[in-house]
């Protein structure tokens, strides 16, 4: 009989192979199957910024619009800023509804997004803001 070479490799692994990682646990948020916002991590602003492990990860990320430049055009999707006391990024696409020009600093919001380079091929970052 002749088994699969995948099949062989799973047997090879033992049972604990598919059962979810080595632990027997579940996946870790952080990989890249994270698909809804239930289930990504909330990570600050700096670890956007710093973190080279979260590059292209989609992750959960606190802060307020600290600036909207297109919302006052009522554009509700766009190039927006979003803030901490100590840092921006900028955030490509929905604008969160508690983003209206007269609250712009004053209401937290938590937004799903996946981190990627400004740029290719650059360490700055931006978040693409992704459906929740």
């Amino acid at each position: 009989m002749r088994i699969a070479p995948f099949l062989t490799v799973l047997l090879a692994a033992g049972p604990g192979a598919c059962a979810g990682g080595a632990n027997g646990g579940a996946p870790s948020p952080l990989e890249a199957g994270v698909l809804r916002a239930s289930q990504a991590p909330i990570v600050g602003l700096l670890d956007v910024l710093d973190s080279d492990t979260l590059l292209g990860k989609r992750v959960r990320v606190l802060g307020w619009c600290a600036a909207a430049p297109e919302l006052l055009a009522g554009r509700r999707r766009g190039a927006w800023i979003l803030g901490t006391p100590d840092t921006t990024i900028e955030v490509r696409g929905l604008v969160p509804r508690d983003c209206a020009p007269g609250t712009l600093r004053q209401t937290l919001v938590l937004v799903f997004a996946q981190i990627v380079p400004a740029v290719p091929g650059s360490s700055e970052r931006l978040l693409l803001r992704l459906p929740e």
